[in-house]
């Protein structure tokens, strides 16, 4: 007897369901730190250069706190998918600076692996367009596909200008977070959400509006909606804690609590 199509069908479908659990097995290990072949290298002296000269920032942590973030680092850099489409340059150093943005805006939570909201970076040379919402983009970040998109020109201008407040790396991973604390039952993540409230009801203030506008301390995308006014007052944060604790304390003290952190203290 001669295979038949219900036999081709039947091999095709077992070669799938191997396939797939396959995939499981490989994604499990990755998930959960059982590859002994992937284990996260300290960072060197020079990276350890290149992350203070573009991040300033963490020149105000104490020397115990910039070993965390350093230690988070070298892991989330091993353990993130990046994937670089097209002629992307200084390929390390973006994944090395994305790394960081990512985990300083987490080093006061537990929670910093983005193991819920984020599987995948992607970067690209330049503005690019995407195919599921029809449009082009700087950067993006997509809950459902779990992936933080860039254009590899403008994050490197986020770390060129440490003090203009625009940081595409922090703007993106800050919706991310977001969504890996929503519908946490952890303390933090409770916390984290309970500010967020805090800050729409700021948002729906006529007179925190008025006040928005006539400092001009954030940027006008600020205005779009409670999410964007969330990614920008985190890049504000991260980049000029001195003006805004002065500017807007009430706002600085909601994000303060909710990541744990006072970079303006440190200072």
């Amino acid at each position: 007897m001669g295979v038949t199509g219900v036999d081709i069908l039947a091999i095709a479908c077992i070669l799938f369901i191997l396939s797939y659990l396959v995939y499981i097995v490989n994604y499990a290990i990755d998930l959960y730190e059982l590859n002994p072949f992937n284990r996260p290298k300290p960072l060197t002296p020079k990276e350890i250069f290149i992350i203070k000269s573009k991040i300033p920032s963490i020149n105000r942590l104490d020397l115990e706190r910039r070993e965390i973030l350093f230690t988070r680092v070298s892991w989330f850099r091993t353990r993130k998918h990046f994937t670089f489409r097209g002629p992307v340059g200084h390929k390390q150093e973006l994944r090395l600076l994305v790394s960081t943005a990512s985990c300083l805006l987490t080093l006061g939570m537990r929670n910093y692996k983005f193991r819920r909201s984020v599987h995948r970076i992607v970067i690209y040379p330049s503005e690019y367009y995407s195919l599921i919402n029809r449009k082009h983009h700087l950067g993006e970040y997509n809950v459902g596909l779990k992936t933080v998109v860039f254009a590899a020109d403008n994050l490197e201008k986020g770390f060129e200008l440490s003090d203009d407040n625009v940081n595409l790396a922090i703007h993106e991973f800050s919706h991310a977070l977001y969504h890996e604390t929503k519908g946490r039952n952890s303390w933090e993540s409770l916390k984290f959400q309970a500010g967020f409230r805090r800050m729409q009801r700021m948002l729906s203030d006529e007179s925190f509006i008025s006040r928005m506008e006539s400092t001009s301390y954030f940027r006008d995308y600020a205005k779009v909606n409670i999410l964007e006014f969330f990614a920008v007052a985190c890049e504000n944060f991260m980049e000029t804690p001195e003006l805004f604790k002065r500017d807007f304390p009430t706002l600085f003290e909601t994000l303060k609590k909710m990541f744990n952190l006072d970079l303006d203290h440190l200072a």
